[in-house]
């Protein structure tokens, strides 16, 4: 039976049913994953109008398990660790998606003639990389990488680039992954003749609360307001002429290689992991609220051997005690179904029941 109610959650979330995927997909599939759970969790049209998350569903579950007492511990752990993980998904792929869009915004400042091509992903054998955004003027070839974060950013003079806050937290050598962006870049120019043109990186902060020590002097920093500014000032040796541009833009775009990945994040586990809570937890209480259904038809049975005044006391005590709140309308059925027996509604209201 536990088998079988799992596989019916598991059925129940159709999302994630490939094995991979584009970038550009992955937060509509997130986006599924945590309404189908709050779905199978909640009742379907309270979840479809609460605008219920995955925390929600944590903390629903958390107090059913403590209810229960602690039945599944060990599948809550399971769960919780996956929820903080697809979380943490959910969050990168959405500041990313928001820091992008600053910056882009911050490029249509630009004075100069320019073309700007987005998200351009460049391949070389097992090599692969994305650039955020490429930029092309007159006077300059430029990279640039955004960055959305809240903590403040140190990149040392070998390039090592560290979170700071009580400890520095190394994130990546961001002169080794830029120069991976300026090479891949450089072979599709070089197909079109433009291997020459000298490139520039940029990496722009979207958050200009925070505070960023750079002292990797190859690649220049800035916050998403000085962008324009800084592209707009570069003034290299070559002359990049408009119909150049447009060579450059159509030999980018000749070089993209926009392919699926699979996404590093166990999903079926995680869905796993959640039926197999959810099962363990409807089974509890369905046990449970059959041990309080006996609980308050002994109460009541009890009562019937009293005087009707201290009956309906007794009867108010049995409406107000814990098992009948949890055993819910079954056992709210069977004490006024015994009740009505013995005492009629005219009665009750006498003594103020």
């Amino acid at each position: 039976m536990k088998t079988k109610r799992i596989e019916e959650l598991m059925a129940g979330m159709k999302s994630f049913g490939k094995e991979s995927y584009h970038k550009s997909e992955l937060l509509s599939e997130m986006f599924a994953l945590q309404q189908e759970i709050v779905e199978l969790t909640f009742n379907g049209k309270h979840a479809s109008t609460a605008d219920l998350k995955i925390w929600d569903v944590e903390r629903h579950l958390e107090q059913l398990n403590e209810d229960c007492g602690h039945v599944a511990d060990e599948e809550f752990q399971k769960f919780q660790e996956g929820s903080k993980a697809f979380c943490n998904l959910i969050k990168a792929e959405i500041s990313g998606n928001r820091g992008e869009y600053k910056a882009f915004k911050a490029l249509e400042y630009i004075r100069s003639q320019n073309r700007v091509f987005k998200n351009v992903e460049l391949s070389d054998g097992d090599v692969r990389t994305e650039l955020d955004a490429v930029v092309v003027t007159p006077k300059c070839l430029t990279i640039v990488e955004v960055k959305n974060t809240s903590k403040n950013i140190f990149i040392d003079e070998g390039g090592n680039y560290y979170r700071t806050g009580e400890f520095l937290k190394w994130d990546c050598n961001i002169a080794e992954k830029m120069s991976v962006k300026e090479n891949l870049l450089r072979k599709a120019l070089e197909i079109a003749g433009f291997g020459h043109l000298q490139i520039r990186s940029i990496v722009v902060f979207t958050n200009n609360r925070i505070e960023v020590q750079n002292k990797y002097r190859q690649i220049r920093t800035c916050f998403v307001g000085q962008l324009a500014y800084i592209i707009d000032d570069y003034r290299l040796e070559d002359i990049i002429s408009m119909e150049e541009m447009d060579q450059i833009q159509n030999a980018v775009k000749a070089a993209e290689c926009k392919e699926t990945y699979p996404l590093y994040f166990d999903v079926q586990q995680y869905k796993a992991d959640f039926a197999n809570l959810m099962t363990t937890l409807e089974t509890a209480m369905s046990k449970k609220n059959e041990i309080d259904v006996e609980v308050v038809e002994e109460k009541v049975q009890n009562a019937q051997k009293l005087s009707k005044v201290t009956f309906v006391a007794a009867l108010k005590s049995v409406f107000s005690s814990r098992q009948f709140r949890n055993a819910g309308s079954t056992a709210a059925a069977v004490a006024i179904a015994v009740g009505s027996g013995i005492i009629t509604s005219n009665s009750i209201s006498k003594v103020g029941f």
